[in-house]
């Protein structure tokens, strides 16, 4: 498609008389976004976008909203009950000389650690290190 000098004449004249560049393209057999970009190509005056706000928002109506507490007496809030002393968390940095398998479930009051003599640079004593770091063994890799 090619701007001719009639089609670029009309093209300014409805542009101008405020039409849509929608509108504009059906009557001269455009699309509309060839429209919009031949009049910004032409330098017309842009058109304010339908999307862009002007910066002022419009108050929006409001409904009153009318609450009604119905009256009571006051009463005393009763004051919460003491609860029980929390139970000291069983912590432990790992590099001390005990095994730190735990057992039993932490949230019990019976739960601790083992405490046995651990292996030398593990946290574990031997019993529990061998259920800990299980390995295969090369000949196991290989046949898989």
């Amino acid at each position: 498609m090619t701007w001719t000098d009639e089609r670029v004449s009309e093209l300014t004249r409805l542009w101008e008389a405020g039409h849509s560049a929608s509108a504009i393209g059906k009557q001269l057999g455009v699309s509309k976004n060839s429209v919009v970009g031949k009049a910004h190509r032409m330098k017309l005056q842009a058109r304010p976008s339908p999307i862009k706000r002007d910066g002022v928002k419009k108050a929006r109506p409001r409904a009153s909203v009318i609450v009604t507490v119905p009256k009571s007496p006051i009463r005393a809030v009763p004051p919460p009950e003491p609860m029980s002393a929390p139970r000291p968390r069983l912590r432990h940095s790992g590099k001390g000389p005990d095994c730190l398998w735990p057992i039993g479930d932490p949230g019990d009051s019976d739960f601790h650690f083992c405490g046995q003599a651990a292996v030398a640079g593990k946290p574990y004593c031997a019993a529990h290190c061998a259920k800990a770091y299980i390995t295969k063994s090369r000949t196991d890799s290989r046949a898989a």
